[in-house]
Parts: structure tokens; C-alpha cells; sequence
């Protein structure tokens, strides 16, 4: 799909806060030529493959951020963080996982915890896994339950992903306060 074809009916004040998850080469190289994408996050793909492109929209200024969790080439452990962050300069990193949440702290990443919301017993549970000093943002999971949790007390700013499917779920999950929501449905993308 050509993501400059991919038209919203959102605000570019709403656009602005989308932030595209792409899982091929193609999407990538066509969001480093893209002026209103400031970051990405990348799963589903393989890192030896994207490593150059990677580092040419490091160069042209697209922040960069790898789910770990769900990603190919390389492992989440230190030598494949190390990888990220001198050869590929990833900006930052998301995982479930609180040890390599620290690992990649400690290598100056950006560090993103996702949080599954399940239920309220296991959002508690899964609060209780974040080490304020190691990460820098949630990203609660999936983003359709945030509008239901306007008066739970979150720890750290915060962004929305999974199940997104219409501009108005967007919005909703934004006014309920998220500073982002992560897409992967191309026709979101700004």
C-alpha cells in the first residue's frame, strides 16, 4: 500500500500523535520521506534486513523504536541491544519485559513498557512490574480499554496500541488522555 495515498479523516493535531507501526522495508524507507512522521515502531520484521535503512532515518531524524518482543534478527539481550544502539541508533525500545527494559536503560534508550489491560486485577499486576527509573513510557494494550480507565492512576505518560480501527477510536483513546496511540492499520497512518 502507498502510505502518501492512505488518507485519514483526523486533524493533523490528531495525526500528529499517531504513530505508525510498520513491519517491512518499503514502509519504512516511505516514512523517512513522510514530514508529519516523527517516529515509528517497528515488530514483525527482520532488523538484519532494515539495519541500513534504520540508520539512514536515524540520520534524516525518524525516531526509531523496536519492539523487541516481536521482532526478528536479533535477540533481547545485551548484545542485541547493543546492536540496536550502536549500529542501528535506535531511539528507543518497547517490551513486556522488565530485565530487558533495564538493559536498554542502562544503554540510554528510550524505554517503553507495554502493559496488557486485560482486567483491572491484571493492569494492577502489571503496574506493579514498572521500575519508574527504567522506563520512560507505558503503552497500555489494547488501546480500546484506555477511555474506560480515565480515572486510574498511571505512573508515567502513556501510549495506546492494538485493536485501533476507525479515526473515532483514535480520538476517544487520545481525549482519554494517552500522549500517542501506535497503529498498524495503514489507512490511520498520516
Amino acid at each position: 500500500m502507498d502510505i502518501k495515498a492512505a488518507k485519514t479523516s483526523l486533524p493533523p493535531s490528531i495525526t500528529a500523535k499517531i504513530i505508525p507501526v510498520v513491519e517491512n522495508a518499503v514502509q519504512l524507507t516511505q516514512f523517512m520521506e513522510h514530514p508529519q512522521v516523527k517516529a515509528v515502531v517497528l515488530r514483525h520484521c527482520n532488523l538484519l534486513d532494515l539495519a541500513p535503512r534504520i540508520e539512514r532515518a536515524h540520520q534524516q531524524g525518524l525516531l526509531v523504536y523496536v519492539n523487541i518482543d516481536q521482532i526478528d534478527g536479533v535477540h533481547a539481550d545485551a548484545d542485541g541491544l547493543a546492536y540496536l544502539s550502536e549500529r542501528c541508533h535506535v531511539h528507543g525500545i518497547v517490551s513486556n519485559n522488565p530485565r530487558v527494559l533495564t538493559m536498554g536503560k542502562a544503554l540510554h534508550f528510550q524505554t517503553v513498557q507495554r502493559v496488557f489491560a486485560v482486567d483491572s486485577t491484571g493492569l494492577q499486576a502489571s503496574l506493579t512490574t514498572v521500575n519508574l527509573a527504567d522506563v520512560d513510557l507505558l503503552d497500555i494494550s489494547p488501546a480500546l480499554v484506555v477511555p474506560h480507565l480515565q480515572e486510574f492512576p498511571f505512573p508515567l505518560p502513556f501510549l495506546a496500541s492494538g485493536l485501533i480501527y476507525t479515526p473515532q477510536q483514535v480520538q476517544a483513546v487520545l481525549k482519554a488522555g494517552a500522549q500517542g496511540v501506535a497503529v498498524s492499520q495503514a489507512d490511520l497512518w498520516p
